[in-house]
């Protein structure tokens, strides 16, 4: 195994630990774990960009197969605007219905396990509440 792939599966395994104390931990392997919090789903991958640089991307599913309607863009919009870290989008801005991702990619590898939880957590809640906005639960 390579330096930098060590890298990525050290930051994993720390991730996957640390996701537990957020929501429900479901599929986890050495490249990824997929996390519930509340009504979302999401999937937290490390990834090696250069030697000594680990991201963590986190993708979210906060919302499935929702009517693709002005309304809904226009409370994307709003609730992407509102978010400290992340990026909310639809997954098909011009079809008849859409899901609603939330995307935030960030240097990991060199963080402590307090500093790294607290990111994890501010964007996975961000995203359940976006979902509690978008489909009401």
């Amino acid at each position: 195994m390579s330096e930098s792939t060590d890298g990525s599966h050290t930051l994993m395994a720390r991730v996957a630990e640390l996701a537990d104390e957020i929501g429900v931990v479901g599929e986890a392997d050495a490249e990824s774990v997929v996390v519930q919090v509340g009504p979302t789903r999401a999937s937290l991958r490390a990834v090696t960009l250069a030697p000594g640089l680990e991201v963590l991307t986190i993708t979210q599913l906060v919302a499935v197969n929702l009517p693709n309607t002005d309304d809904l863009r226009d409370d994307v919009e709003s609730c992407d605007a509102q978010l400290s870290f992340g990026a909310l989008r639809r997954s098909d801005p011009a079809g008849i219905t859409t899901d609603v991702l939330l995307y935030y990619t960030f240097p990991a590898g060199s963080l402590d396990d307090m500093p790294l939880l607290t990111v994890m957590h501010i964007v996975l809640s961000a995203g359940a509440d976006a979902a509690a906005r978008l489909i009401g639960t």
